[in-house]
């Protein structure tokens, strides 16, 4: 699975990046949620990232930006997705993910470049943590993603 995905990611000033190249899932973001999280404790202004080579992307790491872009609009900082494909766009809008982050069509910067992070699992309450943000974006999600909600609850507390 680790062939199957790249993130790159590096912090310039008060702006984050991420470049993300492959299928961007609960199999593989372990350490994305980890980045996102330094992100917020320096304090970034601006968080980049870089979809155009992004074959796909689960609700477990679209919930992880939600999170992100949510903890961020606290500070007064933005979340900017770029060079979205079509489908990815179409998650973003149908989770309502495109209220909490500005689109750009295009990269300011066509090379992010940066530091490899490595590819693990992500943890059981990260992906309950992730679904949870989809709900917070858009409480329409919750009819979709009650069920993931509720049997995740289940496992977290047996």
């Amino acid at each position: 699975m680790s062939n199957d995905i790249e993130y790159l990611v590096k912090i310039e000033g008060d702006t984050a990046y991420l470049a993300v190249s492959g299928k961007a899932s609960y199999m593989n973001c372990r350490n994305v949620g980890d980045y996102f999280a330094k992100v917020a404790e320096s304090h970034c202004k601006h968080l980049v990232i870089d979809l155009g080579k992004c074959l796909s992307m689960d609700s477990t790491f679209l919930g992880m930006i939600a999170g992100v872009a949510l903890r961020l609009g606290k500070e007064n900082a933005d979340v900017k997705l770029l060079n979205l494909n079509e489908r990815n766009r179409q998650l973003v809008e149908n989770l309502g993910i495109y209220k909490l982050v500005k689109i750009a069509r295009t990269a300011e910067d066509n090379n992010v470049g940066g530091t490899g992070l490595g590819v693990s699992n992500a943890r059981q309450d990260t992906i309950l943590q992730a679904h949870e943000n989809l709900v917070k974006a858009d409480g329409q999600n919750l009819k979709k993603f009650e069920d993931v909600i509720s049997f995740l609850k289940k496992e977290r507390d047996k």
